[in-house]
């Protein structure tokens, strides 16, 4: 990760440079977090009738899945560089 990457993400989540790593690691484990209860209401909810909304619900848990996928490559690079 490029310095001032480091530096865009600590200010981002409003932390120094030295806490990035401890932040990003909350963020990845409550987008994990979220991305269960996701899975658990979709599966709780398979045989409702709104094909719409599980469609929705579905892309909803794809989405938090990619944006999960993101931010541990962003922890990753962040520990590489310390």
């Amino acid at each position: 990760m490029r310095p001032f990457d480091i530096v865009a993400w600590a200010e981002a989540l409003g932390v120094g440079e030295r806490e990035l790593p401890w932040a990003l690691a909350s963020r990845v484990r409550l987008v994990e977090e979220l991305h269960a209860e996701l899975t658990k209401l979709r599966v709780g909810m398979a045989e409702a009738p709104d094909e719409a909304m599980l469609a929705s619900i579905s892309s909803a848990s794809r989405a938090l899945g990619a944006a999960g996928d993101r931010l541990t490559d962003a922890l990753s690079d962040v520990r590489r560089e310390h």
